[in-house]
This record gives C-alpha cells, structure tokens and sequence, in this order.
C-alpha cells in the first residue's frame, strides 16, 4: 500500500506453464546483445502531459510515469498540515484522480515557476504610503507632546 494513500493496485504474474525446475546448477544457455550502449542517466523532464521520462547518456528515453492532478469539490475544505502540505477532510469531498487537461483537472506546465499572486507595484506604492502616514502620525504626536509640555511650563 503506497504511503501517499493511492489506492491498491492489483498486480498479475504470468507463469509460462513450458517452465520447469531442475536439480542443476543454473548456467547462461544463450546470451544477446540489443546494440544499445549502456547509459547513464542524464536527467529527468516532465511534459504538459504529465508525462515524466528520463534521458539516458546512450541516447535513450524511457517514460517513468504520470503526474495525477486530484481536486476536490470543495478546497476550502482541506485542512492545512504546513509546508505546503494540505489533507482531506469531510467538508473538502472525496479527491478525483485525473491526467492533465483531463475532466477539467487543469494543465501542467513543464519547466515552469509559478509565478506570484500578488502585484509588486502596488504593494511597495502601498508599503510607502502606509509609512508615510506612520511618520506623520508620529510627527503629531510629537507635536502634540511638545504643545503640552509648554502649556505645562508656562503653568509653573
């Protein structure tokens, strides 16, 4: 059972029924050679698919697996665990298991960062206006503290 809490996949083996066992010692009755050179792994790339595939040294590219995309009815619902990490919940629904740009799951983008969901612009202009008006605002407590003082010592 996978610990990411997929479920089971049932596995078949198929036992030709012309094999048989003997009391000998095992030796290589024929051996072949494919022509492909040994290859050391290159690197590793994801395509819009989905589609994970390694890259080999002898030239060789071997598919690996697929990315699945699960989305929930209600993500609002999910429960955060940190790190971005999220968990199901009674109120997020059961996850729904798709391919990319299947059943409305959205689209990967491979070799891509995600880009941030806040304008920079705008939160610096906002950042200085926000001290500006803590300086000014300093600046008439201040002022405030000052007037008093001399209110203060005239009395005396």
């Amino acid at each position: 059972m996978p610990a990411s809490g997929v479920a089971q996949q049932q596995i078949t083996l198929t036992i030709p029924t012309t094999s048989t066992a003997t009391t000998k010692p095992f030796k290589v009755a024929t051996q072949t050679q494919d022509g492909v050179a040994v290859g050391r792994l290159q690197g590793v790339t994801i395509n819009e698919k989905g589609i994970v595939s390694a890259s080999y040294s002898n030239g060789d590219t071997r598919a690996l697996g697929q990315v699945a995309i699960v989305s929930f009815s209600n993500s609002a619902g999910l429960r955060q665990m940190g790190n971005s990490n999220w968990q199901a919940t009674g109120l997020s629904g059961e996850p729904s298991f798709a391919s990319s740009g299947e059943n409305g799951a959205g689209s990967l983008m491979s070799g891509m960062i995600e880009g941030s969901n806040v304008d920079i612009t705008e939160e610096l202009v906002g950042l200085i206006a926000a001290q500006r008006n803590f300086q000014a605002n300093s600046k008439a407590l201040d002022t405030s503290n000052q007037i008093t003082r001399s209110i203060l010592d005239l009395r005396a």
